[in-house]
């Protein structure tokens, strides 16, 4: 990459897009110390992601008032100036290929940047009132685990919810805390507490509570910004690409896994097994060891 004045881009898709970006940022201002990087964010959950990161040092939301206020970057964008560095971030195309892409997505956003990666943990900041919050409102529960069990990006990441309930009634020494949102499927014997809190707040949540468990979501992913010790469940999508070395992860590789790119958002043909085969057991087994871990830490 040449040497700019301004390193502008676009990040990509969902949270969980958003959030796996930030170890590429944090590089590439080691990378650039002098460039000023400016975020251009499609949504404001985005917003919420990249609140207060050091490395980025505008973030604005993308708006037509945003480019007639900066109608230079709007230029730069046009016309390839090259007193800017553009990049609108697009890496899923390149996850169509999972046996030839062996790398986490992570790595894959640091790639098209041509920087590599000497930190891999995803960043964000919670301030010190959110962080109080957070320890304030889990202060009356011990052994907490946040539960996270739906993803919008497929149905067929989706674990049955009577292994969810199954689960939460097999470890009533765990105080197990629903979040998310009010439309997704309510597991019985937890703590509900959808549609309660800010994303930053779930956030601030997750860096506070003792484990985590749930499928391939944006909260699973923003357990690696606070080594949260968590329980990942993967399917139709690899934790080669999505999973982070805080997590167990576990993935039953079927012949057909993982299919994520190649369905996106179809149901499942076969019947669901790669999820179907993880059993209540071994997901139980896998949040008592990190309970474990989560007590000596």
């Amino acid at each position: 990459m040449n040497k700019v004045k301004r390193i502008l881009v676009m990040p990509p898709g969902g949270i969980g897009d958003a959030l796996v970006c930030t170890p590429a940022f944090r590089a590439l201002k080691e990378h650039f110390p002098d460039e000023k990087i400016i975020l251009y964010c499609y949504s404001k959950a985005h917003l919420q992601v990249f609140n207060d990161n050091p490395h980025i040092d505008s973030l604005r939301h993308l708006s037509i008032v945003s480019m007639i206020r900066y109608p230079f970057h709007l230029f730069g964008y046009l016309f390839k100036s090259k007193l800017i560095s553009y990049t609108e971030l697009h890496f899923q195309h390149v996850l169509l290929y999972p046996n030839i892409i062996n790398k986490s997505v992570k790595e894959v956003v640091s790639d098209i940047f041509s920087i590599s990666l000497t930190n891999k943990n995803i960043q964000v900041v919670v301030s010190k009132r959110e962080n109080e919050n957070a320890i304030r409102r889990l202060q009356p529960y011990k052994n907490v685990v946040l539960m996270h069990v739906h993803s919008r990006s497929s149905s067929n990441h989706h674990w049955p919810i009577e292994n969810w309930i199954e689960l939460v009634r097999q470890l009533p020494e765990y105080t197990f805390i629903q979040i998310g949102h009010k439309n997704e499927n309510l597991v019985i014997g937890a703590i509900d507490w959808r549609s309660t809190t800010t994303l930053r707040e779930a956030f601030a949540l997750i860096k506070n509570a003792n484990s985590f468990v749930g499928v391939d979501s944006s909260f699973s992913h923003a357990t690696n910004a606070f080594s949260t010790p968590g329980v990942v469940l993967f399917g139709d999508s690899s934790p080669v690409h999505w999973g982070h070395d805080n997590n167990i992860n576990i993935y039953k590789k079927t012949p057909c896994s993982p299919c994520y790119y190649y369905l996106w958002y179809h149901d499942c043909v076969y019947n669901h097994q790669c999820m179907n085969n993880i059993s209540v057991e071994e997901v139980k087994q896998a949040l008592v060891s990190q309970m474990s871990r989560s007590a000596a830490r």
